[in-house]
């Protein structure tokens, strides 16, 4: 780990990440210094997760909200509850030949159906949704043979015979089991999408996934990519490994398998902490395999039963956004909020209170948290790119976004507590916009215009609350 640390630091010096910030002065100004000199990853979009058969057609006002509304332009969909079991007996005893009158019959239930028509919803938007699957296997898919976790696991005693170890004589089965739902999604429920995730958090069993240590995930991965491609559907590429523990090292092993990283397309992770993405960013980075990009595929906050207001504002709009940002800022392409709404979770055995959406007898409606995530989602869009953005302000978290045309600039940032004060400046020999138009969303404000700030000799200021989720978009005469 050690020589990580030192590939992080330069890491954060290259993209242009401001290091831990000082303290101010709060009686004086604050300084907000972005420069699109220095570009950094390119924005690929922000989405959501849901759990794929709770969809019904009287949802889709809300999902169409989420696209036009709210900006998410990715969906990250668990097919099957959260389970990964549906083969609950063996097709038959061969794994390489797949029993479609068993698979049909298992992917037309009513589980699954609602799925389909889910995801066939959101192509009808222009999404290509990720398939992404989660929980334990089939149990005859197991064994209790595994030594002691050498990596940091969710829970840390559990019994041998309650890990749901993914057993390596079943990697085969595993991999025809998974593919054949991937084939029916595509070439009978007629789905269109280009990112799989066949395994979920498998280093937080058993809940939810299967046991699979970092140096067995690759083999697991390797019997997947094959009967994919033995099966036609080599186009579509694999998310990988979507750990819990996102300090965990899946990632190395995976780079090292070259036969394996043709097929893998993202690598993905998650937080609901403090630590974000950045060693993992720096160890592809530094691999042979730089281009593939990082995704933060799960993010939020985890104290969701805490109803209160309180706990809505400063957890799931502060801190959530407050690690959307981090994660950009460490070289994340794309993120997506957990969850779209609340539902049952099959892992937890209870309702659950994650999502941006709450539900009253099937009536949704945008919670706060939904308001805070639209500063960032609405306003920055795919294909924008993160350019540098610095303050020395204490209890500021910020992000800045250039667009196709050169001033067309944007600034999200989470304010907690700090200085009021800010003045914005630019290089001299940069594009500025003419005003900044300023959005904000607090405890009294949801993600409303508050006023058009003026840029003048190169800077302008503005004035911000204590707390807030705030956004600067750029205008200048010539709209982009």
């Amino acid at each position: 780990m050690a020589k990580y640390q030192v590939v992080f630091l330069a890491f954060l010096a290259a993209w242009g990440i401001a290091s831990p910030l000082r303290a101010q002065d709060r009686e004086g100004t604050a300084r907000i210094k972005i420069d699109p000199g220095q570009p950094q990853q390119l924005i690929q979009g922000f989405g959501l997760n849901y759990t794929g058969p709770y969809f019904r057609n009287d949802q889709k006002a809300m999902f169409d909200m989420l696209i036009d509304d709210l900006g998410a332009t990715m969906f990250r969909v668990v097919p099957y509850l959260v389970y990964s079991n549906w083969e609950e007996t063996n097709d038959n005893d061969d794994p390489k030949v797949m029993n479609w009158e068993y698979y049909n019959d298992r992917y037309s239930t009513p589980i699954f159906e609602a799925t389909w028509n889910g995801l066939r919803y959101l192509n009808s938007r222009g999404i290509r949704p990720m398939i992404a699957l989660m929980g334990p296997v089939p149990a005859w898919m197991m064994d209790d043979k595994a030594p002691p976790p050498q990596h940091k696991v969710c829970q840390e005693k559990v019994l041998p015979s309650l890990q749901g170890h993914l057993n390596p004589a079943m990697y085969d089965e595993f991999a025809e089991e998974v593919v054949s739902m991937v084939e029916y999604a595509r070439n009978q429920a007629h789905v269109d999408f280009e990112y799989f995730s066949p395994f979920n958090e498998t280093d937080c069993y058993p809940p939810e996934g299967p046991r699979i240590d970092p140096e067995e995930a690759p083999k697991v991965l390797d019997a997947v990519a094959r009967r994919l491609k033995k099966e036609g559907l080599g186009d579509i590429r694999l998310a990988v490994a979507d750990n819990a523990v996102i300090t965990n090292d899946y990632t190395d092993p995976i780079l090292k398998d070259e036969e394996l990283m043709k097929q893998v397309g993202v690598f993905s992770f998650h937080t609901y902490g403090e630590e974000s993405v950045g060693p993992q960013v720096a160890r592809v980075r530094a691999s042979k395999h730089p281009q593939v990009p990082v995704w933060l595929t799960e993010y939020g906050d985890l104290n969701d039963e805490d109803k209160t207001f309180d706990n809505q504002w400063k957890h799931f709009s502060l801190a959530a956004n407050r690690r959307a940002l981090t994660a950009l800022n460490q070289g994340a392409s794309a993120l997506f909020f957990f969850d779209a709404f609340d539902d049952y979770e099959e892992c937890a055995r209870r309702l659950c209170y994650y999502g941006l959406f709450c539900s009253s007898s099937h009536i949704y409606s945008p919670k706060k948290s939904y308001y805070a995530t639209r500063q960032l989602y609405h306003f920055v869009r795919p294909g924008w790119r993160r350019i540098a953005a610095t303050s020395e302000a204490a209890g500021l978290t910020l992000s800045a976004f250039q667009g196709s045309a050169a001033d067309a600039l944007v600034i999200v940032g989470v304010k907690e507590g700090g200085p009021a004060h800010f003045r914005i400046e630019l290089p001299p020999t940069a594009p500025a916009p003419t005003n900044w138009e300023l959005y904000e969303t607090t405890r009294e404000l949801d993600c409303q215009k508050i006023m058009t700030v003026p840029v003048r000799e190169g800077a302008a200021e503005i004035d911000l609350p204590r707390e807030a989720v705030f956004t600067l978009i750029g205008r200048s005469n010539k709209a982009e």
